[in-house]
């Protein structure tokens, strides 16, 4: 096996297993083929084509049904990613509360916001290790229980409290899962979360700051971010759709806050969120459905 052709089935361990049993060598063959003897690396080309390919067989483009594939797993990576965002929200709410003198009250800090963080992090286990009835049931209990204890973030209609009364009725909805449609592999979904938390990440916040050197680079930061973000979701299209419940955070706060609905066309935090979700899922289920059409 020459060094090429092994960079070349590095390469292919981004695809799902059953896969490379089946197209592996076929791959390999087409790929070393088009290349000279002497060269030592895949190209870049060739490289950005093979994980777009791995993240399309990954988002199900190969599966007999690719559009129950992209909606009912979406479904389930939109409930996980919302209630690991829940869960993000309020561990650093949980650590301001903290360094603003929480200390001094610390049973305080933990009905108002210890209990609500505890269950939605169980029901969020309960979800990556695939229980998903017990996740539904934790789920709903996040969204009852805390808040029967305390009022707090209901009261501030904060992100956090909305995070499992969002994920709730997706998990729910998941429980009846086609039996021709796969489980999402828990590696995969972990990773989906990972990419998806790490969109919420990107300081656009910053945007606010006067300081002119400050905005460029959150606007760089921003554009890279969504860039990246895109690239991998056109191919794997199930993100379009995991990332949109994430989004409803925002607007759901705002709407709990604003005392008119026309102050909600000035706040670009809300509205556009629920404008860019429902595009995001519009459009990947009308191009998943273009494309199952050509194949057939």
């Amino acid at each position: 096996m020459s060094v090429l052709e092994k960079r070349y089935r590095m390469l292919l361990r981004a695809y799902p297993a059953g896969y490379r049993r089946e197209r592996a060598d076929e791959l390999i063959d087409t790929l070393i083929s088009d290349e000279p003897s002497t060269r030592r690396w895949p190209s870049f080309r060739q490289t950005a084509s093979l994980i777009r390919g791995a993240l399309r067989v990954h988002g199900g483009s190969t599966a007999a049904r690719p559009t129950a594939v992209l909606l009912w797993q979406g479904l389930h990576l939109g409930a996980m990613a919302v209630l690991a965002l829940g869960v993000l929200i309020g561990l650093d709410d949980i650590v301001d509360v903290f360094q603003l003198g929480g200390f001094s009250a610390p049973l305080n800090v933990l009905r108002d916001d210890g209990i609500y963080l505890v269950m939605m992090g169980a029901a969020l286990v309960a979800l990556v290790a695939g229980r998903t009835r017990t996740a539904a049931v934790l789920a709903v209990a996040a969204a009852v229980v805390p808040t029967a204890i305390s009022q707090y973030l209901f009261l501030n209609s904060l992100p956090q409290w909305w995070a499992p009364v969002v994920a709730a009725p997706l998990i729910i909805v998941g429980l009846r899962r086609p039996a021709d449609v796969p489980p999402t592999p828990r590696a995969n979904a972990v990773l989906v979360t990972a990419g998806i938390l790490a969109l919420h990440l990107i300081p656009a916040g910053d945007f606010r700051f006067v300081d002119t050197t400050t905005q460029i680079i959150t606007a760089a930061k921003v554009l890279v971010g969504a860039a990246v973000f895109l690239w991998v979701a056109t191919a794997d299209q199930r993100l379009l759709i995991a990332v949109a419940p994430t989004l409803l955070l925002g607007t759901l706060y705002q709407l709990s806050n604003s005392g008119a609905t026309w102050e909600l066309v000035l706040r670009p935090d809300a509205m556009p969120s629920l404008v860019v979700a429902v595009l995001m899922v519009v459009g990947a289920i009308v191009s998943t459905r273009l494309r199952q059409r050509t194949r057939a």
